[in-house]
């Protein structure tokens, strides 16, 4: 194999595969590895995975013999950061020894034969179901934050995308809040699909997502890709069945609130700095034209803070883990957010644009 590309265009996409890379290296060497396959048609294929994500990507490149190798993925893009800026030519000689040169530099490492290295799912473009970039990288942004990191929940440990005629939900819960995304689309395939994304694919995908084109969602048995201009992400699934969301998100509220999000995201940062392990929520008063945000923590002292608001139904008080409602207000893109309350032993509802929903239990004020 000998190839000749620019550095940029090459450090992007090491960049794009070395990111599921590594994490099993331990156990299987070779995951620790990028795949690299130069084909006659002056290109050059990437792929990474850790047997859960794979990310494939296409780079046009100049030829000059066809041929594959594996090479360690943060050596080979330690490497290439490096270098300095301008061609880079890369040949592979009989003993899978990969020679890296540019202007003056070289550099010679040892790679694996392709053999050994594991192969993505196949899939078929005609099941594809199309999306716009910028919604699901919207939607996915505005969910990725609830998901559990607790593994005995496995279930939990994903985003639920359920498609239903011509609506398309996200769905993320960690047992203690929950966010909802709910999109109108145009399903032209007419097919209805449920499937839970792990996390580490969801930040893979957040990564690559644009605000601009489309994206394609093809089913795949236990699988899913996801497929972007000239790079594809492979994903399994995770199995089991996601909880009845529905029934968490409260359907009365007799508070309701109306707030500047980033006066809201301040107080609630600025309130944090005084609660502590024997005192972790931040106490949230509402009362006629204004909210009230607070903290007391015994051994370290406390804070107010008072906003100007709409409020209107009945005067309370509640309390809440600050770090919920920060994730949240850091993410939303609107000036104002809506809270609602049923009772101080409820959960909270915040409200977005187009169908958001952020569902946060409240924590007992000591």
């Amino acid at each position: 194999m000998e190839i000749r590309t620019s550095k940029s265009e090459l450090l992007k996409s090491i960049a794009l595969v070395g990111g599921v890379t590594g994490t099993k290296a331990a156990t299987l060497p070779i995951l620790g590895n990028i795949l690299l396959e130069a084909t006659e048609g002056d290109q050059l294929d990437l792929v990474g995975t850790d047997l859960e994500v794979g990310i494939f990507t296409r780079l046009p490149v100049k030829v000059k013999q066809s041929g594959s190798i594996t090479i360690p993925s943060k050596k080979f893009q330690d490497i290439i950061r490096e270098l300095p800026d301008g061609e880079i030519e890369i040949t592979v000689a009989k003993n899978n020894a990969v020679n890296i040169k540019s202007g003056k530099s070289f550099f010679k490492i040892m790679g694996l034969p392709k053999e050994d290295f594991p192969k993505l799912p196949e899939w078929k473009e005609e099941d594809a179901i199309e999306f716009d970039q910028s919604t699901l990288k919207e939607s996915l942004s505005l969910t990725v934050f609830a998901i559990s990191s607790d593994e005995t929940r496995y279930v939990l440990n994903g985003i639920l995308i359920s498609i239903k005629g011509k609506y398309i939900r996200f769905v993320a819960t960690d047992g203690r809040r929950l966010a909802f995304v709910e999109k109108e689309f145009e399903n032209k395939k007419q097919q209805d699909l449920e499937m839970i994304i792990p996390a580490k694919a969801v930040h893979e995908i957040i990564k690559i997502l644009t605000w601009e084109g489309t994206v394609k969602i093809i089913p795949s048995n236990n699988q899913v890709i996801f497929h972007f201009g000239n790079t594809f992400l492979a994903s399994r699934l995770i199995e089991g069945h996601f909880p009845n969301y529905e029934q968490v998100i409260p359907k009365d509220e007799k508070t309701q609130s109306a707030v500047s999000r980033e006066l809201f995201l301040q107080a609630v940062r600025r309130a944090s700095l005084l609660t502590s392990a024997d005192s972790p929520a931040v106490k949230i008063d509402f009362v006629k034209g204004k909210v009230l945000v607070s903290s007391r923590s015994p051994n370290l002292g406390e804070s107010k803070e008072e906003m100007e608001a709409e409020v209107n139904g009945k005067e309370v008080s509640i309390g809440f883990n600050p770090n919920y409602i920060m994730d949240v207000l850091k993410n939303l893109d609107v000036e104002s957010v809506s809270l609602s309350l049923t009772d101080p032993d409820k959960p909270g509802l915040i409200k977005g644009k187009d169908g958001y929903k952020y569902v946060v239990m409240p924590m007992q004020l000591s």
